[in-house]
């Protein structure tokens, strides 16, 4: 590896290659070096819970973000197995785990966050997982084929992904949680009553209000121990409970971090060393849109601020100014969900909540939209039901004055 290098980033995800694309289209000489620790280039988280495990045909290199030879012809270093283990901010350094050093004129955090585990007994027996890479979707793959019975810790984004992908297989699917409902960040009752019905039409069980106590068997998984005294038989198990950011190395640097939302950067997703930029799940930023600080842990968020941070990084002079947006697709069902989530006091549900064609509208005492989401069996309406919750985000809208037509439902 150079002992130089104009841009480093950290980080072998989305953001960083989104950062290296914008940097190489607006600074073509300048040499580029991408740091991370999966021994994958860089790839698509979304996939893994959802198509990867559902088809076989869905090979690995299908997630990854580019084609064979891209980064070697864009002039962009990539390391792939390598860890940054610490960071000389004087000396503009960043130390690796293969003992090398290299030196930065503008450096990118994008180090991402690893996957909650439960603590409890027979957390490390064969048949329980937990999935946030492309190692993980790998191995659980495997696992799924040969499954009869599965239990999802948590009803969160994964869980639920996986449960769904689960039942399609013809596995017989738990879900466990400890909270009242699915999506229980930021779904209204409606909407978590909506999404369990909907799944228990498809032979899903809920244990909710309900939290795993011990993973039991000999080597292999065979029950699930709940802290109500269930016994759930299963060979499967996947722990959905949430992420660590990693923040240790930018910590470890000196630099400010927030221990719930990461490190902490302006609207231009710049630290307070001019040299350090941060982007992606880790970056604690200033959001224009919806007039907060905080972070946010998901694709659309990684690919736009690494290329944001990338441009920044380049010489422009432009702050990040999204509108947050998550997805999710949940068997024949797909969703979006613009803005904060959990934010806003009261809801409103415009459309057909039983027929899975419905928004359901967030807003605070004033009335105004803080966060949308939108259900619908069409995948191909979700990307013009997310641009009109954009602009009513966008423009503060009185949730009282919006009907169903204003969706097209």
């Amino acid at each position: 590896m150079r002992e130089a290098s104009d841009y480093v980033l950290i980080g072998g995800g989305l953001a960083s290659a989104a950062a290296a694309q914008a940097i190489r289209t607006r600074d073509p000489e300048r040499s580029i070096v991408i740091v991370g620790e999966e021994i994958h280039p860089p790839y698509e988280r979304p996939p893994l819970s959802k198509d990867y495990l559902l088809s076989d045909e869905w090979t690995s290199e299908k997630a990854f973000l580019k084609p064979d030879g891209f980064y070697a012809d864009k002039r962009i270093e990539l390391r792939t197995g390598v860890k940054a283990t610490a960071i000389d901010r004087v000396a503009r350094t960043v130390m690796l785990n293969t003992g090398d050093r290299v030196r930065y004129e503008k450096l990118l955090l994008a180090t991402g966050a690893r996957a909650r585990r439960l603590n409890g007994q027979g957390r490390d027996l064969a048949g329980v997982f937990v999935l946030r890479t492309l190692s993980d979707a790998e191995a659980l793959r495997r696992a799924i084929l040969q499954s009869k019975r599965a239990v999802m810790v948590g009803a969160g984004y994964i869980g639920m992904e996986v449960a769904s992908a689960c039942a399609q297989r013809g596995i017989e699917t738990t879900v466990v949680d400890r909270n009242n409902r699915p999506w229980s960040g930021f779904a209204s009752p409606a909407l978590g009553g909506f999404l369990r019905e909907y799944y228990e039409a498809r032979g899903v069980r809920f244990l909710l209000g309900d939290e795993v106590a011990t993973f039991v068997g000999d080597g292999q998984l065979a029950a699930v121990t709940t802290k109500s005294g269930e016994k759930i038989e299963a060979d499967l198990a996947v722990v959905g409970i949430g992420a660590i950011l990693n923040t240790e190395l930018a910590r470890e640097a000196g630099l400010e971090v927030d221990e719930r939302h990461g490190v902490k950067v302006n609207a231009f997703l710049q630290t307070a060393d001019p040299h350090i930029w941060a982007a992606g799940d880790i970056a604690f930023f200033e959001d224009l849109a919806l007039d907060r600080q905080w972070h946010v842990e998901h694709f659309m968020n990684a690919e736009w601020q690494g290329d944001a941070a990338g441009a920044i990084m380049a010489g422009e002079r432009k702050p990040y100014n999204k509108v947050a947006y998550f997805f999710s697709d949940l068997f024949d069902i797909h969703m979006c969900l613009r803005g904060a989530p959990s934010a806003g006091t009261q809801t409103v549900v415009l459309g057909d909540l039983p027929g899975a064609e419905f928004v359901e509208l967030s807003h605070d005492h004033a009335g105004r939209l803080q966060m949308g989401v939108a259900i619908t069996r069409d995948p191909s309406r979700l990307d013009p039901l997310a641009d009109i919750l954009e602009g009513l985000i966008r423009e503060r809208a009185n949730v009282q004055a919006l009907s169903a037509a204003a969706f097209d439902l």
